[in-house]
């Protein structure tokens, strides 16, 4: 869809399309939506960015603690957002073997254990071993701010690609 469809959109189906581009948070949408009519696609994914940006530490944290762990079996054929449910298909999440499978559950678990949020990771572009990498990586720190700011960058990065894959230029 370009930029004339969105903003000739009612505020229902706005919120309706853009509710999870940050997973699970029609707020963001709704905050968007106040800053119609958008000139460009570049100044819409500007607009949700810094929406979300101006959100309170505790409401960033709630968003990072929707997003699905990567990698769980059950999750990837159900209960995720068909946005969520692409980015893991393409990054080949879909096709672990039961070792894969049983890992990442495993560094699931310990993440959140350990920082109280998921493993948040943009996955465009990437494969399931490039995750595997970034997971081990992340889970040797110790300092859950870092964390917390990763997390949040990440989250970005992704409603940013979503943003790009929705939105046509012209």
């Amino acid at each position: 869809m370009n930029i004339n469809d969105i903003n000739q959109m009612t505020d229902d189906i706005f919120i309706e399309c853009f509710k999870n581009i940050f997973e699970k948070t029609p707020l963001i949408a709704k905050l968007s939506l106040a800053k119609k009519p958008f000139k460009s696609k570049k100044f819409l994914i500007n607009i949700f960015i810094n929406e979300f940006e101006n959100l309170d530490h505790i409401s960033k944290k709630k968003i990072i603690k929707n997003h699905p762990d990567l990698g769980n079996k059950i999750k990837v054929m159900d209960n995720l957002t068909n946005l969520s449910k692409n980015e893991q298909k393409n990054a080949g999440l879909n096709m672990c073997t039961e070792e894969e499978y049983s890992l990442f559950s495993k560094m699931n678990n310990e993440f959140k254990l350990k920082f109280d949020i998921p493993f948040i990771f943009a996955v465009k572009g990437s494969n399931k071993e490039i995750i595997i990498e970034e997971f081990k990586k992340r889970l040797i720190n110790d300092d859950i701010n870092k964390e917390i700011n990763e997390s949040i960058k990440q989250v970005k990065k992704i409603a940013y690609f979503r943003l790009e894959e929705i939105v046509d230029e012209k």
